[in-house]
């Protein structure tokens, strides 16, 4: 009885496996996640790539004088919960490594840093002139906001066939003038997957 129990134990440790690192490089690893209805990470890299490009293929930062950006916020408006920073922060990153525009962190209130030095002013624990002046924060010309849409059908190809859902992302992204209010640029990206158990509120 005793070895029957250590067998069985020794069978479910066995089939819980391990951890297996996902190497992204490597097709072979990442092609099951092709059948993935949800939102994955190449879905974020693609859509964030062509929203990049359209943004700097506009003009629109050509037009605006030392375009600095403040992220407004992109609304997660899928049956689906997400952090919608994980495409925000691949978007801005992108803008900001390309050199055509800057982000304004602190005035979204990402980076409470300056602010807390500019606090100590006056504080005698601090060299003098190694804090911030008063006017030497540079405000956003530029405010970035979106959302993400998501619409279910199901599919039928025949009376006898069995169903299929499709499922439509949509990232709908804006860039509006701060001193006019007047959009600068927008564009929509759809991300359209056919399968099954597509997800659902």
């Amino acid at each position: 009885m005793k070895k029957f129990a250590l067998c069985t134990l020794l069978i479910a440790l066995c089939a819980c496996g391990g951890v297996n690192v996902v190497d992204l490089d490597n097709p072979g690893e990442v092609s099951d996640m092709q059948n993935v209805m949800a939102l994955e990470y190449r879905d974020w890299l693609a859509t964030s790539d062509m929203m990049v490009k359209s943004m700097l293929n506009s003009g629109a930062f050509a037009r605006v004088e030392r375009p600095i950006i403040a992220i407004a916020g992109v609304t997660n408006d899928t049956m689906q919960r997400f952090d919608t920073d994980i495409l925000v922060k691949k978007i801005r990153s992108d803008l900001v490594n390309s050199g055509r525009a800057q982000i304004a962190t602190n005035f979204s209130g990402e980076d409470t840093t300056s602010n807390q030095v500019r606090a100590e002013r006056g504080n005698a624990e601090y060299a003098a002139g190694t804090i911030a002046a008063q006017g030497t924060l540079i405000a956003p010309n530029l405010s970035l906001s979106g959302k993400m849409i998501q619409r279910n059908f199901e599919l039928r190809t025949c009376w006898l066939c069995s169903s299929k859902d499709r499922v439509e992302y949509y990232l709908q992204l804006a860039l509006t003038e701060v001193k006019t209010g007047l959009t600068v640029w927008e564009d929509t990206k759809p991300i359209i997957k056919e399968g099954r158990n597509a997800p659902t509120w």
